[in-house]
């Protein structure tokens, strides 16, 4: 049983820690020109930010599509299809995120036939962990906390007339670039690792006048030489306690020639106590 899942965690090493966001401020008509700290502050307002809205993290339960997952075994060996379908409904995924949206993914075991069907299940298991646990580490900066530098750190800000330019070093020799368009909306965010470079372009849609992530597309590049990862994500929020979490994903991925889609209900949601 091949696990299709491991690409989407590195696709989503662009996701980087954030600081947590403060109330929404005007935004400055396109020819303006303003301070470095005057678009940080109104950018790090124009974000959901669930941590100044009393976010403390909640629990749920993943339920991926195996059919649509496995489509491609179905038409090639359909007697393996459904063996694999059968262990795989056996499993129960349960999720955490925390308050500032780290993430834990754990699940029950089953009984395999043999040592090859353990082998492969153990395989998927670890690769649905790292697609979730992966695909927090995106969300958390666009909506737990902001994808912009808290005040004081050191960033360049530019206004580029159509559009804002940021620019900042994180630990660990890595290079952030940050386009805004004139909403403070980010429309690309650029990094360079030693170990990787990667691009990733979210989208939104605005609740109550704030930035609600509701996708996004990403390319990841390992420097060692190894294959590029095209990732593409639609995410379907619903509100829990007031506050929008994600319901449902839908992942592709493109690496080595080979396109790759899967798709995971969040239910059973539960805030975690006050």
């Amino acid at each position: 049983m091949r696990c299709p899942f491991a690409p989407v965690l590195m696709a989503c090493l662009a996701g980087l820690a954030a600081p947590a966001l403060k109330a929404a401020q005007p935004t400055p008509p396109a020819a303006a020109k303003v301070q470095p700290e005057a678009i940080l502050s109104q950018a790090r307002g124009a974000y959901v930010g669930l941590s100044d809205r009393g976010f403390r993290g909640y629990r749920f339960t993943v339920t991926p599509d195996w059919p649509l997952t496995l489509s491609e075994l179905a038409k090639s060996n359909p007697a393996g299809y459904e063996a694999a379908l059968k262990l795989l409904k056996q499993i129960r995924y349960e999720g955490r995120v925390g308050a500032h949206g780290q993430s834990q993914i754990s699940h029950n075991f089953v009984d395999t036939p043999n040592e090859a069907s353990t082998s492969g299940l153990n395989q998927v298991n670890q690769g649905v962990e790292q697609a979730i646990n992966g695909f927090f580490q995106t969300w958390a900066p666009f909506m737990v906390h902001a994808p912009i530098p808290p005040a004081g750190s050191p960033c360049t800000a530019e206004d580029q007339g159509t559009h804002f330019q940021l620019n900042w070093k994180e630990t660990g020799d890595v290079s952030v670039d940050l386009r805004l368009d004139r909403t403070f909306a980010v429309t690309e965010m650029k990094v360079l690792a030693p170990a990787f470079r990667a691009a990733i372009r979210p989208t939104f849609e605005r609740q109550s006048g704030a930035f609600v992530l509701t996708g996004y597309d990403a390319e990841y590049t390992p420097r060692n030489g190894g294959a590029e990862m095209v990732l593409k994500v639609l995410i379907v929020n619903q509100a829990l306690d007031g506050m929008p979490v994600p319901a449902s994903l839908d992942v592709t991925v493109w690496t080595q020639g080979r396109k790759e889609r899967m798709t995971f209900a969040f239910t059973e949601l539960k805030a975690e106590a006050k």
